[in-house]
């Protein structure tokens, strides 16, 4: 998601790349969410700790409706094509952007919380998760 993030913000920014192009970036950012709900679930219903799980759902829930928010967005950006240059084309690429933005925020508040979580679960279990980070793009 952050790569694709990266690449939304080079198509806002003009650096390449066509309006379609920032709308699939969009797109793909919404599906993309939908595999951290997934998988924030999975850790919740695994972790022994009331309070984490309830805070780890907590949070979750507020990614599919910011990400059907960017779907809609990305479909009225599609629809303004033709209009290019107008003040709602930039408006509209402004709202596409910050709604991606707090996506973003909120899956990062998710993985902070299942991160907690998976501290939580229970090892006898036969479920073991293991944090590691990957090594950032710009090393």
């Amino acid at each position: 998601m952050a790569l694709l993030m990266a690449k939304m913000s080079q198509l806002v920014r003009g650096e390449g790349g066509s309006k379609k192009e920032l709308i699939d970036c969009a797109k793909a950012i919404a599906l993309a969410s939908e595999e951290v709900t997934r998988l924030a679930r999975e850790v919740a219903n695994q972790c022994t700790d009331k309070r984490m799980r309830t805070n780890l759902l907590q949070v979750c829930e507020r990614i599919p409706t910011i990400s059907t928010q960017l779907k809609i967005l990305s479909t009225v950006k599609a629809t303004m094509l033709g209009a290019q240059g107008s003040d709602e084309d930039q408006e509209a690429t402004e709202m596409l952007v910050g709604n991606a933005q707090n996506l973003m925020q909120s899956v990062k508040e998710t993985v902070r919380a299942a991160e907690a979580a998976s501290i939580k679960i229970r090892t006898d279990s036969g479920h073991t998760l293991r944090w590691v980070r990957k090594r950032p793009w710009y090393l």
